[in-house]
């Protein structure tokens, strides 16, 4: 498994470091997305969901539309969450491109409390004593971690697999890493309040049922393609925007919001997916090397 993942993590550090170079102001999110995505799939792996270009207040879940005019700004904070897996074993992983030095400390901030985040973790460390290492770092740093997101277990298949490291130290989060475990970490940082809500839109979706009487042509396509994880309407021509919809509303698929910080502050990330081993955990997108 190990050596799968760190295969994995070496084509998401790649995938991450092209997307940097592509985040140019004004270069269009659906070209970003849709070359990175084709990088991954180049590099015998496939995106474990799709490519995430989350902009200023949006914190997470944008991803391209079909025909999306939307571009990078000339200025601004840019995440950029790139998933890759092969035969079901995933690495996530996140970086923040700032445009204009006034965004610098809040992409700062998000990088140390990543790498705090990977000095605190190993064997038997409970994932809020890590959430307590990010926001000391964040608070330093004058800024607040997004209470709301956190980090997640990764199992084959499965992206969030239940539990949690947080953003900050709650307590409830009061599992120890044990050897063989796969963890996202993920700090978010904020100027804003260190909510998020949902937003109006939703741009990734996954399949909630594996039956339904009229809308079994979609499962069937989907399932085939990416099984169990999340997808975006544009891998699939074949279904239209109003076949989405009657899916969504049939309960045949689930929408993930796009996530908006609630009082309007701007959002930074970095995230690595981990690997626990007996004494040590194994940082597998080696994300903090790309900046």
């Amino acid at each position: 498994m190990l050596r799968t993942l760190r295969q994995v993590g070496d084509v998401v550090h790649k995938s991450l470091k092209y997307a940097m170079d592509l985040a140019q102001p004004d270069m269009p999110v659906l070209e970003l997305c849709e070359k990175v995505e084709a990088f991954i799939r180049s590099s015998d792996a496939k995106p474990a969901f799709p490519v995430n270009v989350s902009i200023n207040e949006v914190a997470a879940h944008y991803t391209a539309k079909r025909g999306d005019q939307l571009r990078i700004p000339k200025s601004g904070l840019v995440k950029i969450d790139v998933g890759a897996q092969r035969d079901g074993y995933i690495v996530d992983a996140a970086v923040t491109v700032a445009l204009g030095s006034v965004f610098v400390n809040l992409q700062k901030a998000a990088r140390a409390a990543l790498e705090a985040a990977l000095n605190t973790a190993r064997p038997g460390v409970k994932a809020w004593q890590i959430g307590d290492s990010v926001e000391k770092v964040i608070k330093n740093f004058g800024f607040n971690p997004v209470y709301n997101l956190t980090g997640h277990k990764i199992e084959r298949f499965i992206l969030h697999a239940g539990y949690v490291i947080p953003n900050y130290p709650d307590k409830s989060a009061s599992q120890a890493l044990a050897p063989g475990d796969v963890y996202a970490i993920e700090p978010f940082v904020t100027n804003g309040e260190g909510y998020v809500a949902d937003g109006r839109e939703v741009t990734i979706y996954r399949l909630l049922r594996m039956r339904h009487k009229n809308l079994q042509h979609v499962i069937d396509l989907v399932s085939a393609e990416v099984g169990p994880l999340p997808f975006t309407p544009r891998w699939f021509p074949q279904l239209d925007d109003s076949t989405i919809a009657t899916a969504l509303k049939a309960g045949v698929l689930h929408g993930y919001e796009v996530l908006v910080e609630r009082s309007r502050g701007f959002v930074a990330q970095f995230e690595d997916t981990v690997y626990v081993g007996e004494g040590e955990v194994v940082p597998l997108a080696r994300t903090l090397e790309l900046l």
